[in-house]
């Protein structure tokens, strides 16, 4: 399955017309993000989307269990999953905007995996419950108490499937799907606009785990710098760049790590990469510049290569 995740500022884009173009290009359903402070509320929207339009799945992306109690997001995906059976997507995680905006830090690895145990207690076997990770330890601990995880491991393939087989090496029966941020572009300088605004939390990933992302050592504190311009009050819109001296050439090398760029077939070529690897299922950022504009196009490329035909 392939979904678009809608993070949008309240007031901005109505999610039901985001999931209706979503359709219209393809894609199977939406994911709708989670901080309180700039989206509108998921869960709510969850439910006007599933009962307004024919998603195949939709549901909350990222549900931040570092502000919610997992036995409160279990039974809102019980609930959901009541009114709309075997159509809800839950995808939970540690929490990054919607945490930093509360002068809060994601809760600990224990303390997450304590929440996950809960988590799969509770929640209903039928919704599929997937657990956002891009550090190694997050990724095995996420796959082997959750049995889903949703890998925000970049766009290298070669990293990329070395977190599908940490993830299987954890539980061999996991269900291992991305989070990517891809987009049709014409030229360089349309795709370094299009993911300018994502390169601040795409390189706090990079500096929290380098070894594990291949960075190399001379790179390190430019890439720190790239994230520490990123403000999470604006995530997920153009104005999260803060600003701040970043070189160039980081703001380039972040971009070629976590976000697919270029024409269509170059898009296919590496959604193909990706499924090579072993990924069962996509949620496509939907905050890069230009992913709604050229949706449509976007839509078949990712189709065309993670099933090899476009279908």
């Amino acid at each position: 399955m392939i979904v678009l995740n809608v993070a949008r500022p309240a007031g901005e884009a109505d999610p039901v017309e985001l999931a209706d173009a979503a359709l219209a290009a393809g894609l199977d359903g939406v994911a709708l993000a989670d901080s309180p402070r700039l989206f509108p509320d998921c869960l709510v929207e969850t439910e006007r989307v599933l009962a307004a339009t024919a998603v195949r799945v939709a549901g909350p992306c990222v549900l931040s269990l570092g502000l919610r109690h997992p036995a409160t997001v279990a039974g809102a995906v019980r609930t959901l999953d009541a009114h709309h059976p075997g159509r809800v997507l839950a995808v939970v995680g540690r929490g990054e905007s919607s945490v930093r905006n509360e002068g809060l830090t994601p809760p600990s690895l224990r303390t997450y995996e304590a929440a996950l145990d809960t988590l799969r207690e509770l929640a209903p076997a039928s919704a599929l419950l997937l657990g956002a990770a891009s550090g190694p330890r997050t990724v095995a601990a996420t796959a082997a108490r959750l049995g889903g995880v949703l890998v925000d491991a970049g766009a290298d393939p070669a990293i990329v499937g070395k977190a599908v087989a940490l993830a299987r090496s954890a539980r061999a029966d996991v269900r291992v799907w991305m989070f990517v941020r891809a987009v049709v572009t014409d030229d360089e300088a349309g795709a370094d606009d299009a993911a300018a605004p994502v390169l601040g939390s795409c390189a706090a990933r990079l500096a929290q785990a380098p070894d594990w992302f291949d960075v190399p050592a001379a790179l390190r504190p430019a890439v720190t710098a790239v994230a520490e311009a990123h403000d999470y009050r604006r995530h997920g819109t153009a104005g999260a760049r803060a600003g701040g001296d970043v070189p160039a050439e980081a703001d380039r090398f972040v971009r070629e790590r976590f976000v697919v760029t270029g024409d269509p077939r170059a898009v296919a070529d590496r959604f193909a990469a990706f499924a090579a690897a072993g990924v069962d299922g996509v949620v496509l950022a939907g905050a890069l510049d230009g992913v709604r504009e050229r949706l449509d196009d976007l839509g078949r490329a990712v189709r065309d290569g993670m099933t090899g035909d476009g279908r």
